[in-house]
């Protein structure tokens, strides 16, 4: 499940939610057609038989879109619909444990450089943030900066995605720190039009990339 070169698809990584007038399919289709190739499945209020059922359909989606899904905090879910990875908080099961039971890639968040350091050698990413202060996640907590973003990024060998009310105004500094990559939701899905505002991302972090390397 870990053949790919994880780097290559995590330009922007998109994290679904229900709460901007689409489902997570019709979200997740929408950003694939635009040329995302990694998707993160996240619901907090939903029945395990429900995010079966959605999770298998988007297996499906990002299968004909050659990307990769992602199930967030969910093992068990994950483990279901044969997604690619699973993505974890510091409150969820610790990262050692997922490594030993879960085969795919393992995410792990991660808001300091104690915290980054502790859980690297277990994950295949990182995903760091808030950057800047954020709603669409309530227990997000305080927000780190670009500053404390490039420190970790400097202090760690996996690759680390950025993560927190990133958007296309802000993107460019956020790159600068060295990330692999920007996770987003509202950036996207609550955008006027969703396939534009992907698209524009995606050349922003593209060009950045390219001219970088």
């Amino acid at each position: 499940m870990r053949a790919r070169n994880l780097r290559d698809y995590l330009d922007v990584y998109f994290i679904t939610d229900s709460r901007f007038g689409y489902t997570h399919e019709e979200i997740a289709e929408i950003v694939l057609k635009a040329g995302i190739r990694v998707i993160q499945f996240r619901e907090k209020m939903m029945s395990t038989k429900k995010m079966y059922e959605i999770g298998k359909k988007l297996r499906k989606l990002t299968t004909d879109y050659d990307a990769l899904l992602f199930v967030n905090d969910r093992i068990d879910v994950a483990l279901a619909v044969d997604a690619d990875g699973i993505h974890i908080g510091q409150d969820d099961m610790p990262a050692f444990v997922a490594r030993e039971i879960f085969p795919g890639y393992i995410g792990v968040s991660a808001k300091s450089v104690e915290e980054a350091k502790k859980d690297e050698k277990y994950a295949d990413y990182l995903g760091v943030g808030p950057v800047f202060p954020t709603k669409t996640k309530e227990d997000a907590g305080k927000a780190i900066g670009i500053e404390t973003l490039k420190e970790i990024v400097n202090q760690v060998s996996v690759p680390v995605v950025a993560i927190g009310s990133v958007n296309k105004d802000n993107a460019l500094n956020v790159l600068k720190a060295g990330v692999d990559g920007i996770a987003v939701i509202s950036a996207i899905a609550a955008a006027e039009n969703p396939y534009n505002a992907a698209k524009e991302l995606l050349e922003i972090v593209r060009k950045f990339k390219k001219n970088k390397y």
